[in-house]
C-alpha cells in the first residue's frame, strides 16, 4: 500500500536526485562569442558568490543576485543559467508556482539551452510537489513527446507513474511505471520500480485486478496482480476461488520473488476450508490439581450451550470438549488438535495454562476466548482474546467509586508480601495516581503473619517514637534557673519534697486517610479487620478483592468489616432479571447455585455461540474481526465489550457489606 508518507518520501527522493545536479557548483553556460564587459564580468564573479550562499541555504541572498543578473543582463550569456538557478530556489523555498514560472521561461526562451531536458521535468516536479496531479500529468505526457534520451524517458515515466498514483489513475499508474521499468538501466532501479507497481496494486479491487490480468497475463506485473487477486477474495472468504487464483499463480510464476507468499496463503486457505463455523473447542482442566475449577467452569458452559441450541432458528452449535489436565504442553496440543482435526471456528478456554494454548491458537490463527487473570495475555496475538474478571477492571472499579462517589481523596494500603498483594497494591497506586488521590501510608506484611498491630501502627503513626512537644523554656526562649541557685526564701526542712507521678498519655492514632486497601483472601480480612478499631483507627473504609467476597467473612468479622467495598465478576443475589433467570436455570439443572467461574464461562460461551450464528461470520478470521466488535455484550458478569488488543472491558459488580450481607451498589 502506498501511504502519504511513502509517497511523500518518493517526491523528496526524486527531488534530491535532482538537486544534486541542479545545485553542483561547475555550471556549462551558454557561451557566446561577445566580448566581456567589466559589469559582465563582475557579474559572473557574482554567480559564484551565489553558489556559496546556495549551498549555505541563504536561498534570499542567492537568488538576489540571479534577479539582479537577469534585470541588468536579459540578453547575457548566463541567463539560462541565472533562470535555472532562480526556479531551483524558488523549488527548495516550496515557492512551486514560481519556480515553474523560471523553469517554463527557460523552456520556451533557450530552447537549445543545455539545462532545458531538466527544466522540462522539473516542470513535472513542481505540479508534483504543489499536489496538481492533474497538471503534472498534462504536463509530463508533453513533456514525454519531447524527450530524446532512454534514461530522460525513464525519469518521466517514473514520476508520471507517482502522479496518476497520487490522483487515485492506478491502471494509468501502473502502465507509467512498467515504462519506467522497461528503460531502467540497472538492476536496482528495476527493483525499486516493482515496489511502487506492487504498491498501486493494492488499491486495485476484484474487477481491475482481472482486467490488468488479461493485459498482462504471464509478463510484469502478471504474477503481483493474482497474489492480490487472492488476497481480495480471501478477504471475502471467497476461499474457492482464491485458492484458484493462487494455483494458477505458483504453476504460471514458479520461480516469483513472491512464491513463499503464496504457498503460505495457499496452506491457510486450505486449513480455512475445513473450518465448520458452528463447531467451538472448549479446553479446561478437569481433571489434576485444578480439576475442581475446570469442571466448574464446565457447567457454565455447557447450560449455556443447551440454552443456545433451544432457540428456534438457530443453527445448532457443536462443542468439543478437551481436557487440559492443568499442563501447558496438552493445552497446546488441545488447541492443535481442536484446530486441525475438529476443524474448529473458536475456543474457549483455558484457565490455568492460557499462555501456551494461545500461542499455539494464534500460529494457527484461531481465535481463541481465554478465561485467565494472566497479564497481557491478550498481547499473545489479534487472535487471543480474554473475557474474565482482571486485577485491572478490580482496580478500576474500586478506586472510580471510592474517589467519585464517596470522595475520598487520601487512601492507605495494607498488602501481604506475596505476587497476588504486590500486584494490586502497584495497580491500585497507579489508577489513584490516574484519579488524582494519593496514598499517604503502605505497609506490608508476611504470609504467615497472624497479628498485625505493627504493620497498622506503623500506618497511623503509634510505632515508632514521636518527637517530644517543645518545653517551655524552648518557646519561651530562656532556661529555668535551678532552686539551690536562687536565694533562701524559706528554711530548709530535713524531709525531701514528695515527687508528683506523671502518667504517660498513649498518643492519638494519625488517622490521614479515609480509606484502606487490602488485597488479601477473606480468612486474613477476618483477622485484621479487628484491630483497626482495637487501635482506634476508625471512620476509614475498608476496600477489598473478590477474595472478600463470602459470607464467611461477615461471620468471622461482621462487627469489624461493616461498610467495606468489595468488587466481584458476578453477584448471586442481583435483582437483573437475566442473572436470576440464569441463577434459575442453573439450580434447576445442577441443582446447586452457580459462582464466579461458572457465571464467566456462561458469558464467554454465550457470546461466541451468538456470533458464530451472524450470517457475516464464516471463517476464523470473520469470527476475530465480529470479537473484536462486541460492545455492551449483555452477560450476566456485566456488560461486556473487547478493547483494541482483545482484553476485556466492562463495568463490574461493587457490593457493600451491610449488616449479615452483601447488597449490590453497582451496576
Amino acid at each position: 500500500m502506498i501511504t502519504t508518507s511513502c509517497r511523500i518520501s518518493e517526491t523528496f527522493l526524486i527531488v534530491g536526485l535532482f538537486l544534486l545536479w541542479a545545485f553542483a557548483p561547475a555550471c556549462v553556460p551558454t557561451m557566446k562569442k561577445v566580448p566581456l564587459s567589466p559589469e559582465l564580468i563582475q557579474a559572473l564573479q557574482r554567480f559564484e558568490e551565489a553558489e556559496h550562499l546556495f549551498q549555505e541555504q541563504a536561498y534570499s541572498k542567492a537568488l538576489a543576485i540571479y534577479q539582479d543578473y537577469l534585470k541588468r543582463f536579459p540578453g547575457g550569456p548566463l541567463v539560462d543559467t541565472a533562470l535555472m538557478k532562480t526556479g531551483s530556489i524558488y523549488m527548495a523555498e516550496g515557492n512551486y508556482t514560481q519556480a515553474r514560472q523560471a523553469f517554463q521561461h527557460l523552456v520556451s526562451a533557450y530552447p537549445k539551452s543545455p539545462f532545458v531536458e531538466d527544466a522540462r521535468f522539473n516542470l513535472i516536479l513542481a505540479y508534483c510537489k504543489d499536489e496538481n496531479y492533474s497538471g503534472a500529468i498534462q504536463c509530463g505526457s508533453f513533456v514525454l513527446g519531447l524527450a530524446t534520451t532512454r534514461h530522460q524517458k525513464f525519469r518521466i515515466h517514473n514520476l508520471m507513474g507517482y502522479s496518476y498514483s497520487a490522483n487515485k489513475q492506478f491502471e494509468e499508474s501502473i502502465e507509467s511505471y512498467l515504462y519506467a521499468y522497461q528503460l531502467a538501466r540497472s538492476p536496482q532501479e528495476r527493483t525499486e520500480i516493482l515496489g511502487k507497481v506492487k504498491g498501486v496494486i493494492t488499491y486495485l479491487k476484484e474487477p481491475e485486478l482481472n482486467s490488468l490480468i488479461d493485459v498482462y497475463g504471464k509478463k510484469v506485473p502478471g504474477g503481483y496482480l493474482r497474489l492480490q487477486l487472492a488476497k481480495e477474495y480471501e478477504l471475502e472468504d471467497r476461499i474457492e476461488p482464491a485458492m484458484k487464483v493462487l494455483s494458477d499463480f505458483i504453476s504460471l510464476f514458479p520461480d516469483h520473488d513472491e512464491l513463499e507468499t503464496a504457498m503460505v496463503l495457499m496452506d491457510e486457505l486450505k486449513s480455512r476450508l475445513l473450518v465448520d463455523r458452528f463447531s467451538i473447542g472448549c479446553i479446561l482442566p478437569l481433571s489434576g490439581p485444578y480439576g475442581t475449577f475446570g469442571n466448574r467452569a464446565l457447567t457454565g458452559i455447557e447450560l449455556a450451550l443447551n440454552q443456545f441450541n433451544a432457540q428456534p432458528h438457530v443453527n445448532p452449535v457443536q462443542l468439543f470438549i478437551k481436557d487440559s489436565k492443568g499442563d501447558p504442553n496438552e493445552a497446546a496440543r488441545a488447541v492443535e488438535s481442536l484446530a486441525l482435526k475438529n476443524c474448529v471456528i473458536g475456543v474457549i478456554g483455558p484457565m490455568i495454562t492460557s499462555e501456551s494454548a494461545a500461542i499455539k491458537a494464534q500460529t494457527l490463527k484461531v481465535p481463541i476466548m481465554t478465561l485467565t487473570q494472566k497479564p497481557d495475555i491478550t498481547k499473545l496475538g489479534d487472535h487471543v482474546f480474554r473475557n474474565f474478571l482482571t486485577l485491572s477492571l478490580q482496580v478500576k472499579a474500586i478506586v472510580t467509586y471510592a474517589v467519585q462517589e464517596l470522595g475520598i481523596k487520601k487512601f492507605a494500603i495494607l498488602y501481604p508480601e506475596e505476587r497476588y498483594g504486590i500486584s494490586f497494591m502497584n495497580r491500585f497506586w497507579d489508577e489513584l495516581i490516574v484519579h488524582g488521590a494519593e496514598i499517604v501510608g503502605i505497609e506490608s506484611y508476611s504470609l504467615d503473619q497472624t497479628d498485625f498491630a505493627d504493620a497498622i501502627k506503623k500506618l497511623v503513626g503509634l510505632y515508632y517514637p514521636r518527637p517530644e512537644e517543645p518545653g517551655e523554656e524552648d518557646i519561651l526562649g530562656y532556661t529555668e534557673v535551678p532552686l539551690e541557685f536562687l536565694p533562701a526564701t524559706t528554711p530548709p526542712t530535713d524531709q525531701p519534697p514528695e515527687e508528683e507521678e506523671e502518667e504517660e498519655e498513649e498518643p492519638e492514632p494519625i488517622i490521614d486517610f479515609g480509606a484502606v486497601f487490602i488485597p488479601d483472601t477473606f480468612e486474613k480480612v477476618a483477622l485484621i479487620a479487628p484491630q483497626f478499631p482495637y487501635l482506634d483507627v476508625v471512620d476509614a473504609v475498608l476496600l477489598g478483592t473478590n477474595l472478600w467476597h463470602s459470607d464467611k467473612l461477615i461471620q468471622m468479622a461482621r462487627g469489624y468489616v461493616q461498610g467495606a467495598i468489595v468488587p466481584d465478576g458476578f453477584f448471586l443475589n442481583s435483582p437483573s432479571p437475566m442473572v436470576r433467570y440464569f441463577v434459575k436455570s442453573f439450580k434447576e439443572v445442577f441443582g446447586i447455585c452457580p459462582g464466579f467461574l461458572e457465571a464467566q464461562a456462561y458469558d464467554a460461551a454465550s457470546i461466541l455461540f451468538q456470533l458464530v450464528n451472524y450470517p457475516e461470520v464464516r471463517s476464523r478470521r470473520t469470527l476475530k474481526t465480529a470479537l473484536m466488535k462486541v460492545k455492551d455484550f449483555p452477560g450476566v458478569t456485566g456488560l461486556t465489550s473487547f478493547d483494541e488488543t482483545g482484553d476485556v472491558t466492562k463495568q463490574i459488580y461493587l457490593l457493600k457489606i451491610k449488616g449479615r450481607q452483601f447488597v449490590q451498589i453497582r451496576p
